[in-house]
């Protein structure tokens, strides 16, 4: 395991380069860069995920599940290896945005936020693979790193890592299923394999990193893919054998089914964690938390799209 001492020269530059960037800060800055990192918030992922899956191209969907997965497993294994402190406390004078510290827990390297967004508008830019989505996709990507450092959470170190992991995740995943099919079959496999990844990475934290530098947030973040990957490895079997649900639907129909189901997996990601917390206050709970929340939205929620369509066909006769 490597540990930043937070004194070197190395380490004085990306201060000094957030020391930078936090002059030009304004109350208005403060609120448009919080609105812009946003975009690559797990929210954001929910959002995004779920709409593709459910209403535009099932196993396109599947794919980006998976992408996300692997590239959290690659980005907390680096986490739990490198161990760096976040910039506020490589320098305990260096003040942040306040609204982003709840957001900015654990360690700093790399910057999870930066390389969502590349998984994500990345990921999304390839399967368009026009020019305007490659140009849209870098911009936003590009954003959401550099709002991180104004918002004085990462540093340029934690961002350009993870700008270069995000890319590199995406070139594997496009070798990665090209070489073994794009059915849900593969899907099911590759999202049963992060699981056991994941599951790696909880037995890796609670017995080789050093117990006195956790703060909980590593073994959390662990639990919370392992519950994911489970969720979605155990959601595809079951909705290839039992659901096979279809994303074609009339436009009025597919709104309905984005808005219900995301606010039914948002609602459940915020009702389920006091629930659990009565059972275990336990970072594991995670696990039960965010399998369920994935398996429903892959095998339950979907039982609902034919009726919806057989009424949306039923109106657009009449």
């Amino acid at each position: 395991m490597i540990a930043a001492a937070g004194s070197g020269g190395f380490f004085d530059w990306l201060m000094d380069i957030l020391r930078a960037i936090a002059n030009i800060r304004t109350p208005f800055l403060d609120k448009l860069m919080s609105g812009i990192t946003f975009l690559g918030q797990e929210e954001a992922f929910i959002i995004i995920g779920m709409v593709i899956l459910w209403c535009i191209d099932k196993r396109f969907g599947y794919r980006f599940l998976f992408m996300y997965m692997a590239g959290a497993a690659v980005n907390q294994f680096l986490k739990a290896i490198f161990m760096i402190p976040r910039p506020w406390v490589l320098d305990p004078d260096f003040e942040i945005v306040e609204s982003a510290r709840s957001g900015a827990s654990g360690y700093s390297f790399p910057s999870g936020h930066t390389q969502s967004a590349v998984l994500m508008y990345g990921g999304l830019s390839r399967k368009i693979n026009k020019a305007w989505a490659y140009i849209a996709a870098c911009a936003i990507i590009l954003l959401v790193g550099f709002s991180r450092m104004y918002l004085g959470v990462h540093t340029l170190l934690d961002v350009g890592v993870s700008l270069m992991t995000g890319v590199l995740i995406i070139v594997f995943c496009e070798l990665l299923f090209n070489k073994i099919g794009d059915g849900l079959k593969a899907y099911a496999i590759a999202s049963g394999i992060v699981a056991l990844v994941s599951l790696g990475l909880i037995v890796f934290i609670m017995t080789v990193c050093d117990r006195d530098s956790l703060d909980g947030t590593q073994i959390k973040d662990a639990c919370v893919l392992f519950g994911t990957a489970f969720g979605l490895f155990a959601g595809s079997v079951v909705e290839k054998r039992f659901v096979n649900f279809d994303t074609k639907a009339v436009w009025w129909v597919q709104i309905i089914k984005a808005v219900l189901g995301i606010a039914i997996i948002l609602g459940l990601r915020i009702a389920l964690k006091p629930l659990f917390n009565l059972i275990s206050t336990s970072p594991l709970m995670n696990c039960a938390r965010y399998f369920v929340m994935s398996f429903i939205a892959i095998a339950v929620y979907p039982l609902l799209f034919k009726p919806l369509s057989k009424l949306g066909r039923k109106k657009e006769a009449r």
